[in-house]
């Protein structure tokens, strides 16, 4: 009976190991760490902050992000919160308005933060300078209080290392801007790259084709050029350019200081006959004057000027 009895304590105490076993190896050890992201709303909270609740409901939908709400005056709430998350847990803060002022109030109260994006902080409310730990802090502000309601969006928040983005949005418009928006998504997801060890954040760039050590096959559309050939072309045009061209002006004026050959002469001969008709003298005496050679000699007498 004590055999039995030791027998069947060994078996349970294998089973026990084994369930242990079990989940360990079930257990994600590698599971990525969600992003907390508390969000702080401004004055009448969610009401009058109708794109800051878009945004909200947008973040929930991602994949390891926990996002909490809080109203501005609660802010030690928020801070309570972020004393109690686990070790390593990468944290957001985002407010808005009244919610901006109290990201300051947040960031000194707690050990660590690391990343704020405050919305058009309100001169409206009292702030400390930034003291606390904070990685990263940006701000969002309009420097026209005029444009944000007697400068409920115009407060420059003072401290260290703070990013101020000045826009020319309106105070209730601002929470609708996609610069906002983005920037809040931007910022979790490189939180999030951050927690994953650093990995890389810029797309790998497109690698070059190694260079190919086979000669292309030629174009049997192309018509082949032969080097020999192709100089003699190219000495031809230079001889062509050296060539003096003949200026008709010029050999006009000359052509009668020039003799000219027998052919010609002729042919101006030809042409200067006296008329065998109306024996007239006035007439044989106009005759015999000096004629203008016509269209067809001149050119011959202008080519041989050249040709000399």
């Amino acid at each position: 009976m004590i055999l039995h009895g030791q027998g069947i304590g060994n078996v349970k105490k294998r089973s026990i190991a084994l369930a242990l076993c079990c989940l360990l190896a079930c257990s994600p050890a590698s599971a990525k760490t969600k992003t907390f992201v508390g969000v702080l709303w401004p004055m009448f909270g969610p009401f009058l902050a109708v794109g800051l609740v878009e945004l909200v409901a947008e973040l929930k939908l991602m994949p390891d992000v926990e996002v909490r709400t809080y109203l501005h005056q609660n802010w030690p709430v928020l801070v309570d919160d972020l004393n109690h998350l686990p070790k390593g847990m990468p944290t957001l803060v985002v407010g808005y308005s009244l919610g901006a002022n109290s990201t300051v109030f947040v960031a000194n109260k707690v050990d660590h933060i690391d990343s704020i994006i405050a919305l058009q902080p309100s001169m409206l409310s009292w702030n400390p300078d930034l003291t606390g730990k904070v990685g990263r802090i940006v701000e969002i502000y309009n420097p026209k209080p005029e444009e944000t309601l007697g400068g409920m969006g115009s407060k420059k928040l003072a401290g260290d290392n703070i990013e101020y983005i000045a826009n020319d949005d309106s105070h209730m418009g601002t929470q609708f801007s996609s610069d906002f928006r983005n920037l809040v998504k931007s910022e979790i997801a490189r939180l999030s790259v951050e927690d994953d060890g650093g990995g890389a954040t810029q797309a790998a760039l497109p690698q070059q084709p190694a260079p190919s050590s086979q000669i292309p096959e030629p174009d049997p559309t192309k018509q082949a050029i032969d080097p020999q050939s192709d100089a003699k072309a190219v000495d031809s045009d230079k001889t062509k350019d050296q060539q003096p061209h003949c200026n008709i002006a010029a050999s006009g004026q000359t052509a009668q200081a020039k003799k000219p050959d027998e052919l010609t002469q002729k042919i101006i001969d030809a042409q200067q006959v006296e008329p065998r008709h109306y024996g007239s003298i006035a007439w044989r005496a106009a005759s015999t004057q000096q004629k203008k050679p016509d269209e067809l000699t001149q050119k011959i007498i202008d080519s041989t000027s050249c040709s000399d």
